[in-house]
């Protein structure tokens, strides 16, 4: 694959990714710093909350925040279309953001309001994320006629495109909510969001189709759509992806509170904000997809099993692996600290082991899914995000007091055991999809 046929895409395409930048900087500016905010004593502008109470509510919130786009999808296909869709997330996502940085202000905290505000920042958040997260996807799944073979290359453009805004945002928004107040940080996030909004509104006129709300012949048609054999194995993908996310989704609570209590952030006299490490997944992704997208185009087409298994039981074995390794490095280092080495190559591992999955899914749902169900089943992609998101934050939450390497350890061991069965399902659902 040659640098200029993987940026050969339709025009509309730069968009859409450039639009995730911001929604990306955005939310990685929330997942920085949510956390940190709310385990933060009231003395310098947190929440005081304690650790576990923290874990399974950032989990809850940011497990919402994928689980809206179900229903996000179902509104776009029904009643206002994708591109209505993301105009309305875009506008939520920067409101939530402006609300959040209210809670962080001395203001609401003399007059008591600072976690009401906080609960209707989470609120408004989760609104706008279920509008915009599977729309954007399914918007940019209408620049591809059947059969176009630039569609993998163009997902995972759009996905680098997403993480350059989650490379940015934790330099952006993160150094700024550590280091001048997390009033700053939340805000850089929202105004963010709304120079996003404003570009894709400029651009991206006469780009999309027209939405026609579905009469009563499309409608039947929908029953028939969820038995297409294209439909039963994403919803076969969704269901293994499910049990994966748990283990990718740990970045911004166990993973951020990791980092901060248990790593070492002293580097040659420089003090590194604990949300910089999480700018190594986007980092990763953004070197390595083209890489990652090379390797599946060679292998696909030599491939006996389904393919779109095949990388997610790759993923799954990855991340399986990537924690198993921090269990080792946590136990190794006792008392110590952790050397932030050994965070770098965890984030290389299971950022390969995401390219694996993620992007691959959303290509894979535009190209096989029926198109009167695109948006929910890109809803239900996402919302695979959200139940490992809430997994992760409650199993951090529930042995928040334990040992690290114990949540390490129940990590890499779910990924083994759904790794091995994936494997032996596969001859069973190609013969099933045949």
């Amino acid at each position: 694959m040659d640098k200029a046929k993987f940026f050969d895409q339709p025009r509309g395409v730069r968009l859409i990714a450039a639009t995730e930048f911001w929604e990306r900087f955005s939310y990685y500016g929330f997942v920085g710093l949510a956390a940190l905010f709310m385990a933060a004593g009231p003395a310098s502008g947190g929440l005081g909350m304690d650790k576990g109470f923290t874990l399974k509510l950032f989990g809850v919130a940011v497990g919402m925040m994928f689980m809206a786009p179900s229903l996000g999808g179902w509104i776009a296909d029904r009643l206002i279309g994708p591109y209505s869709a993301v105009v309305f997330g875009c506008l939520g996502l920067a409101g939530a953001n402006f609300l959040l940085s209210a809670a962080g202000t001395g203001a609401a905290h003399a007059a008591g309001l600072e976690r009401i505000l906080f609960y209707c920042g989470l609120a408004v958040m989760i609104a706008g994320a279920g509008l915009f997260k599977s729309n954007a996807s399914a918007l940019l799944g209408q620049l591809y006629a059947a059969g176009d073979s630039r569609r993998q290359n163009g997902f995972m453009l759009f996905y680098m495109g997403i993480n350059l805004g989650g490379f940015a945002a934790p330099y952006g928004a993160g150094t700024l909510g550590e280091r001048a107040g997390w009033s700053w940080g939340f805000g850089v996030a929202g105004i963010g969001m709304l120079v996003g909004l404003i570009v894709f509104l400029w651009l991206s006129r006469g780009l999309f189709p027209r939405f026609v709300k579905p009469g009563a012949s499309e409608k039947a048609g929908r029953a028939g759509a969820w038995r297409d054999p294209g439909t039963r194995l994403v919803l076969i993908m969704i269901f293994f992806a499910a049990i994966y996310m748990i283990g990718q989704q740990t970045y911004g609570g166990v993973m951020n509170l990791y980092v901060h209590d248990r790593v070492a952030k002293n580097v040659l006299g420089f003090d590194v904000p604990t949300t910089w490490f999480l700018s190594l997944n986007p980092l990763i992704v953004i070197l390595g997809g083209p890489a990652v997208s090379k390797y599946w185009s060679v292998r696909d087409p030599k491939a006996k099993r389904l393919t779109a298994i095949n990388k997610i039981l790759t993923g799954t074995v990855l991340m399986a692996l990537s924690y198993a390794l921090m269990t080792v490095v946590d136990l190794e280092a006792g008392k110590d600290l952790v050397a932030p080495i050994w965070i770098v190559v965890f984030y290389l591992i299971i950022t390969l082991a995401e390219l694996c999955v993620f992007p691959v899914g959303l290509a894979e749902i535009s190209r096989r899914a029926p198109q009167s169900i695109m948006g929910v089943l890109m809803g239900f992609w996402v919302f695979t995000m959200g139940f490992g998101s809430l997994g992760a934050g409650w199993l951090g939450g529930t042995l928040a007091d334990a040992p690290s390497w114990m949540v390490f350890a129940v990590l890499a061991g779910g990924g083994v055991v759904s790794a091995v069965v994936l494997f032996v399902l596969e001859p069973v659902i190609r013969r099933r999809l045949a």
